[in-house]
């Protein structure tokens, strides 16, 4: 009987740590995969930046939306920087926390993001004053 509980123990210890290695797997591909969308998004961002450059009246306005597009660029290379997907010695429960927190982050300036590219594409899409 002992033998029965050792084996089924072994088994279970072994499938808890294969079930452990892809929920992390899986939410490390969910926070890669948003951040590259906003490497995408940061091309228009660049972009609009340019374009805002050809502007040559409505100073403030122009100011205004390089800043906020500066603002959304910096604090995504910020969390880049700060990101490390090097878990040597970490425990499932501090990796999947640290992922956790990563993921929210990273949500934050989806939506960071997105709003200064389309605050700034509803500038730039108005005809500009002569």
């Amino acid at each position: 009987m002992k033998k029965i509980f050792s084996a089924l123990f072994v088994s279970l210890v072994l499938f808890s740590c294969n079930n452990d290695k892809k929920q992390e797997t899986a939410l490390l591909n969910e926070v890669i995969k948003t951040h590259d969308k906003l490497m995408a998004d940061d091309e228009h961002i660049m972009k609009n930046k340019m374009l805002l450059k050809s502007y040559t009246d409505a100073k403030d306005s122009v100011a205004a939306y390089n800043k906020l597009l500066d603002s959304a660029d910096n604090a995504m290379m910020d969390w880049m920087h700060k990101f490390s997907p090097d878990f040597t010695g970490k425990s499932h429960e501090q990796i999947m926390s640290y992922l956790t927190t990563q993921k929210a982050q990273i949500i934050k300036l989806d939506s960071l993001i997105n709003s200064a590219v389309a605050s700034s594409n509803t500038f730039l899409t108005k005809p500009k004053a002569k």
